[in-house]
């Protein structure tokens, strides 16, 4: 994993860098995007090397006479300018390196990012609207310049920004609390609230500044107030600028503080020394050198890495297991939302318990086939009761008797059902930390449903390395996505494993062939027709009724699939199971196929 990054090392970065090279000329830029690094050389003969690699971290400075750094890829065009200012995003992992003209005026800029799992390099360029504002991005001024990507180390898109050639380029912002200004100690002591576990969540979900490399530092003691301390002793640290020309333009100006963290993972840079097992270092980017030398500097260590992947989201175990955390997650959170919609129509159970009361005791006024009655209550007020004209008056007690215990189970039922959905949820926001902070592991797979299946060529399991889901994917004509299992193994990884309760579960009648899944997920309703037509076709045209002119095709919910016990892999037994007609299309599913790849 190499170094681990947060914010606060980032702004600690920002301001060594800074110190170290502001004013000094660029003398070229280097990306290679299959090792992920970069290397920016300067014309001292220094340079600042950045490993952003998904298994290896480090930004580290080489001297003039230290060998090459290793990193061999594309040289980018950069003019004729100089390191004017370097900062790092207000509570966030990047850092901002802004090369100028020998007026200051910004023209080009390097973002390094460096979440974990997510870390990227961008090579930008000021856009040419900010480029004809007179002064805009000067020095001193409020104002900073807009930037357009010309090269990035990875393209991809990272929640709603694009980090592509030629999109503009927003800096990540934080939202959490205090990232100004600290809190109050009262508005503190109210975060801290609950467990261990949960005081530590919700202080990285809201605090900013704090994370996984601070945190236990901060909460060690019991005392919300010495936490307090500690919390506002890292703000101060952050809130420092970072750079003050006059002083680190100064000879003989003071080194910034620099620590080495002794963590389960191994030695960690860290602007503050956070805990026991720290000692004082010569500056981050040195210490960073420094664990590299004896393996040789940093070329060894990039040659010993896989080439990463073009994507984040092809073969990437974190991206896997992120999205898998993250659908479920949003599934209990629309479940604790329905369980609350139907608390609130629940209504009390006395208003339904009066009105049947009141049928029993004046049955004999109730007319019959009647849809509604007027009847005095027992304080003499007139009630108008709605009735089943088919019913007659103790059925019609009856109904609102039941209906009075029905409500009273929501109401016992209800609320803890709600809770368990939320503490589900929390329980999903915990992994995706963990994921963030950690990386994969077995654990996370397990809470994300399962590793996919690993197969080599022919379809035969391994233990290797390449990820493979158990279905392939078509679309239907109404846009819903339909899973069909790859064999008889992956027909129950699928069904199981890759689906959801609600999902409609079809399959060829008495022919062996592939489990398909409808993603739908709505238990109020089934899908349309067209859609489940389409789905049935699949299935016949993956089973051995492929060449009959029409093919029998049985589809239920999946939650009333289950498997029995010692069953050869893909038998299933299905319940509450309907038949459906229809002609084995191969051409339609091709169709879906190929509306798959276009979506």
């Amino acid at each position: 994993m190499g170094i681990r990054y947060d914010s606060l090392l980032a702004r600690a970065l920002a301001g060594e860098i800074l110190d170290r090279w502001r004013g000094v000329r660029i003398a070229g830029l280097r990306m290679a995007s299959g090792r992920r690094a970069v290397e920016l050389v300067f014309e001292d003969g220094s340079r600042l090397v950045a490993m952003l690699h998904p298994l290896h971290g480090y930004i580290l400075e080489l001297g003039a006479d230290a060998p090459a750094s290793g990193v061999e890829g594309k040289r980018l065009r950069v003019g004729r300018l100089s390191l004017v200012d370097a900062r790092a995003p207000a509570d966030e992992r990047a850092l901002l390196l802004t090369f100028g003209d020998r007026a200051g005026r910004p023209w080009e800029m390097l973002a390094i990012e460096l979440p974990a799992r997510r870390r990227n390099a961008l090579h930008c360029r000021r856009a040419e609207s900010a480029a004809g504002e007179s002064g805009a991005g000067e020095p001193g001024g409020d104002s900073r310049p807009a930037w357009r990507i010309e090269a990035a180390l990875l393209a991809r898109d990272a929640g709603d920004r694009s980090l592509r050639r030629g999109a503009p380029y927003v800096p990540p912002s934080s939202a959490r609390r205090a990232v100004d200004a600290p809190p109050s100690e009262a508005e503190w002591a109210a975060v801290l609230a609950g467990d261990e576990a949960d005081r530590r969540r919700a202080v990285l979900r809201t605090w900013a500044w704090t994370s996984a490399l601070n945190v236990d530092w901060i909460l060690a003691g019991s005392d919300p107030a010495e936490s307090y301390a500690r919390y506002r002793a890292l703000h101060a640290l952050a809130a420092a600028p970072s750079g003050d020309p006059a002083a680190s333009d100064a000879p003989g100006a003071p080194p910034r503080p620099a620590f080495v963290l002794d963590r389960p993972w191994g030695p960690q840079p860290y602007p503050h020394p956070a805990g026991a097992g720290s000692g004082s270092a010569a500056g981050l980017l040195n210490a960073a050198a420094q664990l590299l030398a004896p393996g040789g500097g940093p070329a060894p260590a990039l040659q010993a890495l896989p080439a990463a992947a073009d994507d984040d989201d092809a073969g990437d175990e974190a991206a896997q297991i992120r999205k898998r955390l993250r659908a479920r997650r949003k599934r209990h959170r629309r479940r604790a939302a329905a369980l609350e919609r139907q608390l609130a129509a629940a209504g009390p159970p006395d208003e339904p318990r009066l009105l049947g009361q009141i049928l029993l005791a004046r049955k004999d006024e109730v007319p019959k086939g009647a849809s509604a009655v007027t009847l005095p209550d027992f304080d003499g007020a007139p009630r108008e009761i709605a009735l089943d004209p088919a019913r007659d008056a103790v059925a019609n007690a009856e109904a609102f008797f039941d209906e009075a215990r029905r409500r009273e189970r929501a109401l016992e039922r209800l609320p803890a059902a709600v809770a368990t959905a939320r503490e589900r949820a929390a329980e999903f926001d915990a992994h995706l930390e963990r994921l963030a902070e950690s990386g994969p592991s077995d654990a996370l797979w397990s809470a994300a449903g399962g590793k996919p299946v690993r197969t080599r060529a022919g379809g035969t399991r391994a233990g290797g390395p390449e990820l493979r889901i158990p279905y392939t994917r078509l679309r239907s004509s109404g846009g819903l996505e339909i899973r069909v299992g790859r064999g008889p193994r992956d027909n129950d990884d699928l069904t199981f494993r890759h689906s959801a309760p609600d999902d409609i579960w079809l399959h060829a009648s008495q022919a062996s062939g592939a489990h398909v899944i409808l993603r739908w997920g709505r238990r109020d309703e089934n899908p349309p027709r067209r859609d489940l037509l389409e789905a049935a076709t699949a299935a016949a045209v993956h089973s051995g009724a492929r060449h009959n002119r029409t093919a029998p095709v049985i589809w239920t919910r999946r939650k009333y699939v289950r498997k029995p016990r010692k069953s050869p892999p893909g038998t299933v037994t299905a319940d509450r199971v309907q038949t459906i007609f229809v002609e084995p299309d191969s051409d339609l599913v091709k169709a879906m196929a190929r509306r798959t790849e276009d979506a």
